[in-house]
């Protein structure tokens, strides 16, 4: 490990420069000798870890973006620069992004080693200590599992190691989750009594982070390449410790869910455990800024003129096998693409992107295989660490380790593979109904244009009032002077008092008003018919009611003049069983399921492609997506991702592990390379 060597300069140094006094101890700098001597030290040097794990060499851009942006529910559009970053699956063991997982990983290891080697060195409260030494054990256990997930078998290093315990032997990866689990189990004892509701925030590791993240531990050590398919009832286990708990649920909003990211807001009953950037745990600075949302975003320019504006590369696009994954209106007619009765479509899926400067310009991405990767936006950033005169701040976006949907996903899995699907139901449709927006009661499911009108010269506005609900907003889209249907945008508020109990009404356009001022080129409705303000003026008493020609402005002010017919439509309301997954289901399509809802719900958190690696078929999924998205456009340069495709196609069997970085290979004669490299 570079660490090590790092270390023994450091050491080397020292004693050059105190070599007449080596029978006094140092006063003018830390060693692990004069250090931890105090609770606060012992904090500090914790402290030191979590802030670690968000430096771009990890979860501030690389274990979120690099090896994972390229599967089947993502891909990159570039080419060269892609590439330096691991984007398209043709790196090699010298790349450093490769050898900074390792080397952080194990930096990490090192600190939390000599922070549990001194543990019980200060005069503390026993409560206290049990806190800290329990969530340095779990992060030295998830920080081997970051290892292991990544690199298959590796050094297992439990003490601070002497600077000349360089060849150090890699460990087979099952006895790797072994020491996972012993250090993780240890630390949910210590944390017996450190709920979030003790914490308050969900930055640090508690009970049930640790309890949900041993679940997804035995997930991994169930499926490939270890396949001990035992470790699924332990997923049972764990997954019913933390929803029995009651500590955590679903935000009735999806959306809320990454929006509470952006503006760190905590939410502690869906987030178990984020990554804080922000700094607001007590003792974490703010971190300089990270990429969360930049990569993986939605496009856009900073600018001075326009104060919402952000920075965001977006140099990954969702897949049409993502967007055709959700669920659409069957009785729409809109085009190119149906309303989904999905709220997770159109969030993780952007169809539009910021574009050009002055000004920046809202415009339209309608091709799935080019839309943004939406789940992360930072358009929602506060402007002060977001946009300063066109300064761009440091952004600072939370990251969500894990999620409580992920626990309820997990449990359906187990549950599936150990009893078969008809208890595994109840655990995805809970995901699956909050995904619909349907946790608290009816939205509006569809709008149906009763008749289209004709005659109008701009897209009107929709209004959707009444019903007993609020916060359901649409587009109209006009084609030929006709509003050939309405997109609907938000369902509702899914708020406390938002729901839907009946139809609310659909108001197309502007209805006429005595009174008002109107300017020329205003389109009102009165009476169905449709009318065009083409002399400024305000309105009388009297309303049009004309069907050919001009008002008179003696009679009404304002010229109107007949332009045609309103546009009528009416909604419908969800009954509450839309979201339900298709009953009936046998074991195996049943897996099957899951498989495309843990895609639906947590695409680009950086799971996806583990999941196709834990079912053993990464590669022969990535070889068939390959095809399929061949024959679906993906190679069409205008509207395809032509350089995401050669990615995927690039995939191999090796590519099923990062190989061992190169600089480390030379260093500890004792590491293996994985197969392939």
């Amino acid at each position: 490990m570079k660490r090590i060597c790092i270390l023994a300069c450091i050491v080397i140094a020292g004693l050059t420069s105190c070599k007449k006094f080596l029978d006094t101890q140092p006063t003018d700098f830390y060693t692990t000798t004069n250090y931890y001597g105090t609770e606060a030290q012992l904090q500090q040097a914790l402290n030191g870890v979590y802030g670690d794990l968000m430096r771009p060499e990890l979860y501030a851009q690389v274990m979120g973006f690099n090896f994972v942006s390229t599967t089947d529910e993502v891909m990159s559009n570039r080419t060269a620069d892609g590439d330096a970053r691991g984007l398209r699956y043709n790196y090699d063991a010298s790349l450093v992004h490769i050898a900074n997982i390792w080397r952080y990983a194990y930096v990490g290891i090192n600190n939390l080693n000599s922070l549990l080697d001194n543990i019980d060195k200060p005069t503390m409260d026993a409560s206290r200590r049990n806190i800290i030494k329990g969530q340095a054990l779990f992060l030295r256990g998830f920080l081997y599992f970051i290892l292991t997930s990544n690199y298959g078998d590796v050094p297992v290093v439990l003490h601070t190691p002497a600077i000349n315990d360089v060849n150090i032997p890699q460990v087979k990866q099952a006895d790797v989750y072994v020491q996972i689990e012993k250090d993780m189990k240890e630390a949910e004892v210590l944390l017996k009594d450190y709920t979030i509701t003790q914490a308050k925030f969900n930055e640090v590791v508690t009970l049930s982070a640790v309890q949900a993240m041993l679940a997804r531990v035995y997930l991994y050590w169930a499926g490939y390449p270890q396949n001990n398919t035992a470790k699924y009832q332990d997923v049972i286990t764990y997954t019913d410790k933390v929803i029995l708990s009651g500590l955590h649920a679903l935000n009735p909003d999806y959306r809320q869910v990454f929006i509470n990211l952006a503006t760190d807001q905590y939410d502690v009953r869906e987030n178990i455990w984020e990554l804080g950037s922000l700094g607001a745990a007590a003792g974490v600075v703010n971190k300089s800024g990270n990429d969360i949302g930049n990569f993986v975003g939605i496009q856009s320019t900073l600018t001075a003129l326009d104060s919402t504006s952000y920075n965001s590369a977006a140099w990954v696009w969702a897949t049409k096998k993502l967007f055709d994954a959700y669920e659409t209106d069957p009785n729409s007619t809109l085009l190119p693409n149906k309303p989904s009765l999905d709220m997770r479509r159109d969030w993780n899926c952007a169809n539009y992107i910021y574009s050009g400067t002055n000004p920046r310009v809202k415009a339209a991405r309608p091709n799935p295989w080019q839309m943004c990767a939406g789940k992360f936006r930072r358009e929602y950033v506060p402007q002060a660490i977001r946009n300063t005169n066109g300064v761009g701040g440091t952004y600072n976006i939370n990251w969500p380790m894990i999620r409580y949907s992920d626990v309820l996903l997990m449990r359906a899995e187990a549950e599936n593979y150990v009893n078969g699907p008809t208890n595994a139901y109840n655990y995805v449709n809970q995901v699956r109904k909050r995904g619909y927006g349907l946790m608290n009661g009816n939205v509006v499911k569809s709008i149906t244009m009763v008749s289209t009108g004709d005659g109008y010269t701009k897209t009107p506005a929709v209004t959707i009032t009444g019903g007993g609900g609020n916060g359901a907003t649409g587009t109209a889209i006009l084609t030929g002077g006709k509003i050939t249907g309405i997109y609907l945008n938000s369902p509702g508020a899914l708020t406390v008092g938002s729901y839907y109990t009946t139809s609310p009404v659909v108001v197309i356009g502007t209805f006429w008003t005595p009174g008002a001022s109107y300017t020329t080129g205003t389109q009102v409705t009165n009476g169905g018919m449709l009318y065009t303000v083409t002399t400024a003026g305000t309105a009388t008493n009297t309303p049009p009611t004309h069907t050919s020609g001009a008002s008179d402005p003696a009679v009404t002010g304002a010229v109107f003049t007949y332009a045609g017919t309103a546009a009528t439509a009416t909604a419908t309301i969800t009954t509450g069983s839309e979201s339900d997954l298709t009953p009936g289901l046998s074991k195996d399509a049943f897996q099957l399921a899951i498989r495309d809802e843990r895609m639906r719900e947590l695409c680009f958190e950086a799971v996806r492609k583990a999941d196709l690696i834990r079912w053993g078929s990464f590669v022969s999924d990535m070889q068939n997506f390959a095809s399929w998205a061949t024959a679906n456009g993906a190679g069409v340069t205008s509207t395809g991702n032509p350089n995401g495709l050669q990615g995927v196609r690039n995939i191999s069997a090796r590519h099923v592990m990062l190989p061992k970085p190169t600089y480390e290979l030379n260093l500890n004669r004792l590491l293996t390379q994985n197969a392939g490299w």
